[in-house]
């Protein structure tokens, strides 16, 4: 079952998952043999720290904020932790799986996604963000069991640096877990396995597990004690969405999640995708604009401080799926898949409603 769970799960990466990467640099290649015909890169020692992109105790790209940001970087007087998983940056083909002493690689993943995924946290929270032996983008088109064993290898790493993160960083502390696309993937399975119906789950301010779809029967099925976020302060919940521009063909990306639930659970009831709308901090479905004036990053990815926030757009639930109208502002230089897919641009279009739902979340959690 779990094999044809993760097969599933690999269609669905090879639809929605794309590497945050230049639109020159889209896809790298497949490696030319079998999964078992490599020999595994180093496992990372997670004692040392160049095996972190993040810790909350040096400078490195987690730090930044917006210029002008009304919430600031405060982690060194935060009360709370984040342990994040970033998506796909390795497009290698001399390999399955990333070698972490890829200073290239490590570069990208630093100014491409934790400088503008993992930061908009640090208003709240330590940021801790492992590099790990992640699946080459050509894992999503494998046509044998290669793409779904470099994902088991990768989660390998995941769970190392998670139990290195409680043994010795965490000390009781309330932790948030965050995440986008292969880092998704990898965070439902560490939810799943390693926090949920466990001692510390008492302690997750919430897990907000961006750029894959989740279903709403996983929660209940999956997760038996971590429950679904529906309002702006809920606790010890999960909270996950998928963008498309308003005129968005989501079909294909929602049928290949609602498959991979199927094979997994055995059943459709609970399929339909569990959409959190950033905006409104809420899972009602309608339209909100963005009033409150969060704000959204614009730019691109460079090893620059971040620019200040620009007017965010509108987004709305709609079953399952979150709308948003795509910035057609010339400070934006999006990369819009077909079908209008945003998947690129799951947290910097909501960045700043993103910043500040962590921090009334954070809040509400040290007032229950």
């Amino acid at each position: 079952m779990i094999e044809r769970f993760l097969a599933s799960v690999c269609m669905v990466l090879a639809i929605v998952t794309l590497v945050v990467l230049p639109a020159s640099a889209q896809f790298g290649g497949m490696p030319d043999k079998p999964f078992g015909s490599f020999e595994h890169p180093p496992a990372p020692d997670y004692s040392d720290t160049a095996s972190w992109a993040a810790l909350p105790d040096r400078d490195d790209a987690a730090d930044v904020a917006p210029a002008g940001a009304a919430i600031p970087e405060a982690q060194a007087i935060a009360q709370a932790d984040v342990f994040y998983l970033h998506p796909t940056t390795y497009r290698g083909a001399e390999n399955w799986n990333q070698d972490i002493a890829m200073a290239n690689v490590n570069e990208w993943t630093d100014i491409s996604v934790v400088a503008r995924q993992a930061s908009a946290f640090n208003g709240c929270c330590r940021i801790y963000a492992p590099y790990y032996r992640q699946a080459t983008i050509g894992a999503m088109a494998a046509t044998d069991d290669s793409g779904s064993r470099a994902y088991d290898f990768a989660y390998g790493d995941v769970v190392q640096a998670w139990k290195h993160y409680v043994e010795n960083w965490n000390d009781g502390r309330p932790f948030m877990i965050v995440s986008h696309s292969q880092g998704t993937f990898h965070a439902l399975r560490l939810l799943e396995k390693e926090i949920d119906g466990t001692p510390i789950a008492e302690n997750m301010i919430a897990a907000y597990v961006v750029g894959i779809g989740v279903s709403e029967g996983f929660f209940g099925r999956g997760l038996k004690t971590i429950t679904r976020c529906v309002g702006a302060t809920d606790t010890g919940c999960a909270i996950s969405w998928i963008t498309y521009g308003m005129d968005g063909a989501p079909g294909s990306t929602v049928e290949r999640t609602q498959a991979s639930y199927r094979a997994r659970h055995g059943t459709s009831e609970g399929q339909k995708l569990a959409c959190w709308n950033p905006v409104s901090a809420s899972a009602e479905e309608k339209w909100f604009d963005d009033e409150a004036g969060h704000g959204a990053l614009s730019g691109v990815a460079a090893p620059t401080p971040l620019p200040a926030l620009t007017t965010g757009p509108g987004a709305e639930c709609r079953d399952g799926v979150l709308y948003t109208e795509i910035p057609t502002d010339d400070a934006f230089e999006l990369m819009v898949l077909g079908g209008e897919n945003l998947h690129m641009h799951d947290f910097d279009l909501f960045y700043g409603s993103i910043r500040a739902n962590a921090v009334a979340r954070t809040e509400a959690f040290f007032l229950k």
